[in-house]
């Protein structure tokens, strides 16, 4: 909602405060400076359910009450207009009761249309809405000030002396005040004369009967319409304008009528003329919302005691107008334009934000806070999340519904009520969706990427109808791409992946072992497999990975100079080279850990072979001649190994 300052200082005495000043005020009661103030306008933004602070006056009263200063409210005509002669008077007919709850007409005959004054036109400029000629203008600024929107139409246009409300045909045209052609259809609602329509019901006015300068005869109408109605039909239609903005939301009958008095007074001030009464088309009036206001609700809620006073001097500045008052709380009649209020605890944060947040008394807790029950698993993926987000990694949440698969026939789990059959089963594995989005990033032509996720894979054991069979394993798969780059490549950069996220979880001594596929390799630290890698990836399951991991070490106690030592071994090209880096570590405690730092396969080397570069860490009470000969044992006693 935007406000220019000089509107805003006609209701409410500014002159003591600064735009900082306001603007913190504002921010107290609920609406948010969206925009710093640019000298002129605060452009406010809000979350609440308040078609009242969709005006410049509703947004005044909540300011008003929480300075404590008085809030003026804008002259209006109340006094009856003349009756009008039976050649004058224009009829409505409502055709469509269900979508109009009140539509309020009067007549101005022997006005002059001209340019507004300049103060209406800079504050219509200054909220963000052109000025067209004191008639439309005046709408428009109602509309603003008020929160209703209006619409004048020019008599001299008119074929009859009436007004048919009714829904639209399907394929009806209407020409809307800009010149664009709209095409209706029945939901939406229209104003017509003698059967054609010249007003899009709620949403925007048409050009036929609009006024000019050469209009001297109008008719002003404020309706209430059923704002589902107008929200489904400006969507469809693509329609959004300041009166969808406020129609939206669910506007009070009773407005109507003070939209008309002020606009008249302004009509008559500006425009002159005389003023006539129309038919006030209403048949089930609003009727006013008793309440009821506990002080030991406000108690309750806030953890303080308001005073009784306080609270009776909040609701009258508010609008609200007290019935009944007593020790315990208030009878109240809700003001008809707080729609928003429904129950007592809505009338409760009225009384707490105009008596301020900052006034709430701060306390010393009297009991412990309540114990985390956020599962250990849950908040361990979170601390797995960060570690491969600062790796550089992306995470995604990829669908787990997948197509069936043939070839996981048993294993896979098929869904008897699929939609459609590309996802007609749940997914066994994440690497498969995953990899479903490196199309997106080629296509932005980024070649490389690191892609992670965490969920869950599902998996059965026996037959379909062995429900006890299927199981959920939560995991966290990571894949490794780069267009431009070879298996070998990939494989580096996967495994300094894998140590850097096992060495930030504080897992030691962890293992490779192959499977039977020979496509990946098993990843095993005190006998658990804690899942595969492959040479562009890797899946861990995240509640072994909880179980095994330890708490990093951070600080060293002592400054030791550790032993190492790197030991080129000649193996066949189809050992594992985790077997015998296992089976080295294991050869003495005085061996802290096995590192495998490269393989070469030159022409030195057997075709059938390849030579293994390893590095060996030790504690720091070996020399290095025992350190060689604990890894010249290791090596000799693992079988096949030439040295």
């Amino acid at each position: 909602m935007k406000i220019p300052l000089e509107w805003l200082a006609d209701y409410v005495d500014l002159s003591k405060l600064s735009p900082t000043q306001i603007g913190d005020a504002f921010t107290q009661i609920g609406l948010m400076l969206d925009k710093p103030f640019d000298g002129k306008v605060f452009d406010l933004e809000h979350r609440f359910d308040r078609s009242d602070w969709l005006s410049i006056l509703g947004c005044a009263r909540d300011l008003a009450a929480y300075l404590n200063v008085e809030l003026t409210l804008p002259k209006t005509y109340t006094q009856e207009g003349k009756n009008p002669a039976s050649n004058q008077s224009v009829a409505i007919q409502v055709d469509c009761p269900a979508i109009v709850r009140r539509f309020n007409t009067r007549v101005f005959r022997n006005i002059k249309v001209k340019p507004s004054p300049q103060w209406l036109q800079s504050r219509l400029e200054d909220y963000g809405i052109p000025a067209i000629n004191n008639i439309v203008d005046i709408t428009n600024y109602v509309m603003v000030e008020l929160g209703q929107p209006m619409h004048a139409q020019d008599l001299a246009k008119f074929t009859k002396q009436e007004i048919v409300i009714r829904q639209a045909r399907d394929g009806e045209k209407l020409c809307t005040f800009l010149g664009d052609e709209i095409s209706l259809y029945p939901e939406s609602f229209v104003l017509t004369q003698d059967d054609v329509a010249t007003v899009l019901g709620g949403i925007v006015g048409g050009r036929a009967t609009g006024v000019d300068e050469h209009s001297t005869d109008i008719i002003l109408d404020a309706g209430n319409y059923d704002q589902t109605v107008i929200r489904k039909v400006s969507r469809k239609l693509k329609i959004q304008n300041e009166t969808v903005l406020r129609y939206d939301k669910f506007l009070h009958p009773d407005l109507t009528e003070y939209a008309i008095q002020r606009a008249a007074f302004l009509i008559l001030e500006l425009a002159g003329g005389e003023y006539y009464q129309n038919v006030d088309w209403q048949p089930a009036p609003a009727q006013p919302k008793t309440m009821t206001l506990r002080l030991s609700r406000i108690a309750k809620l806030a953890g303080f005691t308001v005073a009784h006073e306080r609270v009776a001097d909040i609701l009258t500045r508010l609008g609200y107008q007290v019935l009944n008052s007593s020790p315990e709380g208030f009878k109240v009649v809700v003001p008809y334009f707080r729609t928003d209020v429904e129950v007592e605890d809505d009338i409760v944060s009225d009384v707490l934000r105009i008596n301020g947040y900052a006034n709430i008394p701060t306390a010393q807790l009297q009991s412990a806070p309540p114990e985390d029950i956020t599962p250990a698993l849950y908040t361990f993926e979170d601390t797995v999340r960060d570690i491969m987000v600062q790796l550089g990694a992306h995470e995604f949440i990829t669908d787990p519904l997948v197509s069936r698969s043939e070839k996981l026939a048993g294993a896979q789990i098929v869904l008897e009520n699929a939609q459609n059959s590309h996802k007609n089963a749940l997914r066994t594995q994440l690497a498969g969706t995953l990899a479903e989005l490196i199309p997106n990033y080629t296509k932005q032509q980024l070649g490389s990427g690191i892609l992670f996720e965490v969920g869950k894979i599902y998996t059965q054991q026996a037959p379909a109808t062995d429900w006890h069979s299927y199981a959920e394993t939560r995991v966290v798969e990571c894949l490794v791409f780069n267009t431009a780059a070879l298996p070998k490549d990939l494989h580096k950069q996967t495994s300094a992946l894998l140590t850097a996220l096992l060495n930030s979880i504080g897992l030691k001594g962890v293992a490779y072992t192959t499977t039977p596929t020979a496509q990946e390799a098993a990843i095993m630290c005190q006998n658990t497999v804690l899942g595969t890698v492959r040479y562009n990836g890797f899946t861990l399951f995240t509640q072994e990975l909880l179980n095994q991991h330890r708490q990093v070490e951070r600080i060293l106690t002592e400054v030791q100079n550790a032993q190492s030592i790197e030991t080129s071994v000649v193996i066949a090209k189809n050992m594992a080279v985790g077997d015998m880096l296992s089976a080295i570590q294991a050869t003495s405690p005085k061996l802290v850990k096995v590192d495998f730092l490269e393989e070469y396969t030159g022409q030195e080397i057997d075709s059938d072979k390849r030579s293994v570069l390893i590095k060996t860490y030790f504690t720091a009470d070996i020399s290095q001649s025992e350190a060689i000969k604990l890894v010249d044992a290791a090596i000799f006693k693992w079988k096949g190994i030439s040295h």
